[in-house]
């Protein structure tokens, strides 16, 4: 059978059931023929609207990063804006874990150009210096994928080590029953957003022509 001069499905409810193939079955399981039998047309079908595989998969994770929507611009603290918008973000990375590696393999600026030239523009507004604001973003952005791996795998790994690694396996259980993690995350990321500041603040001001007693 040819490829249909009409497509039988649209763009978006394809990528729908491609993230949800890839969330619930794994990235490896996607394929054109696994994706046409889970939407009942033929494979050919598909190229209406992509290239290739890659091309999907490029979809997918746009599709996904859309439940990182972006904030109205901040009313008091853009700090508190940058974080609270980070932490969407890495909710909607953790959401679809498997997505992190094509995200990556992009670059997630890449990924979402309307999102992040939105996001420069709120900072620049809120007084944030030009040179200072991609520090920022990439600093943030690769903390908050380490921190999405990591915990994805630690979610998996469920069983205590050997005995013999005792002090080990008592530190696990104490943090398992200590520590929540998206509070850890934050207390780090902000952490993160006042070093960055602090690195590159006297420089950043230099250039912009801004104090730097100026910075909230």
């Amino acid at each position: 059978m040819g490829r249909p001069k009409v497509p039988l499905i649209s763009k978006r409810a394809t990528l729908e059931a491609a993230l949800r193939i890839i969330d619930e079955e794994g990235l490896e399981e996607l394929s054109i023929r696994r994706l046409a039998r889970e939407l009942d047309i033929n494979g050919a079908s598909l190229y209406h609207h992509f290239r290739n595989k890659e091309d999907i998969l490029l979809g997918s994770a746009q599709l996904a990063l859309e439940e990182a929507r972006l904030l109205d611009s901040p009313d008091v603290s853009w700090r508190d804006w940058f974080i609270d918008q980070a932490r969407l973000y890495r909710r909607a990375l953790l959401d679809h874990p498997a997505l992190v590696t094509v995200i990556l393999k992009q670059h997630p600026h890449r990924i979402a150009l309307e999102f992040y030239d939105k996001a420069v523009r709120i900072l620049l507004q809120s007084g944030v210096p030009r040179p200072a604001i991609i520090p920022l973003i990439e600093s943030m952005e690769s903390f908050t994928f380490g921190s999405v791996l990591y915990t994805t795998a630690a979610q998996n790994d469920t069983e205590d080590l050997d005995e013999s690694f005792e002090a080990l396996n008592e530190a696990r259980h104490a943090a398992a029953a200590h520590v929540d993690d998206e509070q850890l995350w934050e207390c780090i990321a902000r952490s993160i957003t006042d070093a960055v500041l602090a690195a590159g603040w006297t420089r950043a001001a230099a250039h912009e022509n801004i104090p730097t007693s100026s910075h909230k």
